[in-house]
Formats: C-alpha cells, sequence, structure tokens
C-alpha cells in the first residue's frame, strides 16, 4: 500500500523530485530504504529539512520512532544531529539554511541525501533567499567529484510553481507518473489504495467535497 522508491530510483538519475499524497508513506519509506542500504553497504545518508528549528524538540526525537518496528533486531538511534545504526554512524541531520557552515567537512561515505517538504505547504515558512544556489553548494560539498550522490526531494502535493522546478526549467505533465529530463525525474505519486482506504475513514467523509480533501487524498 505504501510508496516505495525502488521505482523512481531505476531510471538512473541523480536528482528525484517525488510528489505525492500526505500520509502516503514518502518520507517513512526513504528513510527505511536509506538504513536497509547502510545495513547493506555501509553508505550513510542525510536528512535534509530547510531550517534548524525542524530538528528541535519532538521533531528531533521521531526520527527512527515509528519506522523502529521494521527493524526489531537492530539498534535505531540518534545523538545530536547524527543517527546511528547498531552504533555506527549511519547518517547526519543538517538543515540547509546553515549547510553552507559545512563546507570544509567531507562525507565520502555518503552517497544519498533525502530533502524532505522541498516544496513549502504552509504561509508561516519561507523559502531560503537565495535557496537552489544553497542547495547545489551543498550538494557539491557532499559529492565532490562522485557522481553515486542521489537526492530524493520528497513533497506533498501542493504546488508545481517552487524555487526547484524554476530554476531548472522542469515543465512536468501531472498526468504522468515519470517525468524525466536528463538527470533529474520528477514523479506524481498517486496510491489508489491509500485514498480509497482514507475516503472510506470517518475523517474522510468529514472532509469530502471539499479542497483540503482535493490536496491531502487525491492528491
Amino acid at each position: 500500500m505504501w510508496y516505495s522508491p525502488h521505482e523512481v530510483l531505476s531510471h538512473n538519475c541523480l536528482f528525484h523530485f517525488i510528489i505525492g499524497n500526505r500520509g502516503g508513506g514518502k518520507t517513512y519509506s526513504c528513510k527505511k530504504w536509506a538504513i536497509k542500504d547502510f545495513l547493506k553497504t555501509g553508505k550513510q545518508f542525510i536528512y535534509l529539512r530547510r531550517y534548524s528549528t525542524e530538528f528541535k524538540g519532538k521533531k528531533k526525537k521521531k526520527f527512527f520512532d515509528d519506522i523502529q518496528k521494521d527493524f526489531p533486531d537492530i539498534k535505531l538511534e540518534q545523538k545530536g544531529m547524527e543517527y546511528y545504526v547498531n552504533d555506527k554512524l549511519a547518517g547526519y541531520a543538517i538543515p540547509l539554511s546553515t549547510a553552507l557552515m559545512e563546507k570544509s567537512v567531507p562525507y565520502p561515505e555518503v552517497n544519498k541525501i533525502i530533502f524532505d517538504e522541498f516544496v513549502i505547504d504552509s504561509k508561516l515558512v519561507h523559502y531560503l533567499s537565495n535557496e537552489v544556489i544553497d542547495f547545489l553548494e551543498f550538494y557539491e560539498t557532499v559529492a565532490r567529484k562522485r557522481n553515486d550522490v542521489r537526492v530524493l526531494f520528497l513533497s506533498n502535493a501542493v504546488s508545481v510553481v517552487n524555487p526547484y522546478f524554476t530554476y531548472f526549467n522542469l515543465k512536468p505533465d501531472g498526468k504522468k507518473r515519470f517525468n524525466k529530463n536528463g538527470h533529474i525525474i520528477v514523479e506524481f505519486y498517486k496510491n489508489e489504495e491509500f485514498i480509497k482506504e482514507k475516503n472510506a475513514s470517518r475523517f474522510g467523509q468529514i472532509i469530502d467535497a471539499t479542497r483540503y480533501r482535493d490536496y491531502a487524498i487525491e492528491n
């Protein structure tokens, strides 16, 4: 039922923009993929958000909470801004707003970046003033001269108008699931099973025929 990144990754791109149902499991499945890949290959990941406040308080403690049940025999732990799997460093939590301060920090074992909520869906939050350039600078810091560092940009189905699509001149067809443009791919993910289940729920019935349903359930 839940989203899996394996199909979009099979297109062999570097930048993967994944837009889909709210609550459809995008973040969950990508975290699971990152943990499994670390256990298999030892390759690390970066979990990227826009602001440092997105890593504070209760949000900081939740990274492994929902996924621990899928790894009953594996020790998953967060220490500060680092993620550990079986007591080995597996990943880093980094806010894009301060990422340029990481220029001198090497990440030779990182081969994946998960940028969660790259499209803003709140009027209380704003994009960085030079966001795409800041991201590209950070990507260069991580990848250096390597060609194996893949990025998964995750977003709820809010809008295709965002700084990244504008910068790369991406005009994806929303009727197609995959829109490939060189080493960039845009995926519009719509989980019909998830939609059916949500529509049948009591909450789904409350929001029936509302604009929120169109966004949160119908994608």
